[in-house]
């Protein structure tokens, strides 16, 4: 007989369950992301500011908390997409560990426009903080979470900030949300969309740090983030 909790499975759940078990991981990640684009309804709020920035010659920075890495690669994808035709698209770069998890992620990320720089705060991360710093004062965009890759759950680094400060081009907080999604167990309380979900990208006012200090500029990204977050959890509750 089955379980109360398999009967409560969703036809949509129980094949995305029984293709990743047979799946290795890294393309079962892959899949189901872009099963998700496929199928999402996307919402693009506040983007106004970023279709200018995406205009200039320059590059900025792009930030997200930890937990809307499964939504970021679409979103960024989304973001493009609602472009004018004449704007070009500015390669995206994003930092991912060296580690099998890293590879494996990296492998998902570049199906959606996106160039892996290898490496993290414990391995190589010296080099490809570099990597990213030359590519976005060549106009290309740094997508950064900046409470990844351990945590604390929304505590800001400040890579981000330096980055965005040596570069002198600005910080744009962005937010995610899904429904229908779960939350996972994890330190960040990931976000897990379900196929078919109503997917809602807020981009926040962009953050000069010009004249910032390392502490304010860590602060204002923590809250606008926050901000970011909020109105993308509400707009998905209306």
């Amino acid at each position: 007989m089955p379980s109360p909790t398999s009967r409560k499975r969703s036809p949509v759940a129980r094949t995305v369950k029984a293709i990743t078990r047979r799946l290795p991981f890294a393309q079962a990640i892959g899949w189901y992301l872009r099963l998700c684009q496929s199928t999402a309804r996307w919402e693009i709020l506040g983007a106004e500011p970023l279709r200018e920035m995406a205009a200039e010659p320059r590059g900025f920075v792009m930030a997200f908390w930890h937990e809307c890495l499964p939504l970021m690669p679409a979103a960024w994808a989304r973001l493009w997409a609602t472009m004018p035709a004449d704007v070009p698209r500015k390669p995206g770069l994003v930092l991912v560990s060296r580690s099998r998890d890293g590879t494996m992620i990296a492998a998902s990320l570049a199906r959606f426009g996106l160039t892996v720089v290898a490496g993290s705060s414990s391995r190589g991360g010296g080099n490809a903080g570099r990597v990213l710093l030359r590519g976005v004062r060549a106009g290309n965009v740094a997508v950064v979470v900046p409470d990844g890759p351990r945590g604390p759950r929304r505590q800001v680094s400040d890579g981000a900030g330096r980055l965005a400060a040596m570069a002198g081009v600005p910080i744009v907080p962005c937010g995610a949300f899904a429904s229908p999604a779960r939350r996972l167990g994890s330190w960040d309380r990931m976000i897990l969309p379900m196929p078919f979900a109503r997917c809602v990208a807020v981009v926040g006012r962009p953050i000069d740090p010009a004249g910032m200090s390392a502490e304010d500029l860590a602060a204002a990204l923590s809250l606008s983030l926050n901000e970011a977050m909020a109105s993308a959890e509400g707009a998905r509750a209306r």
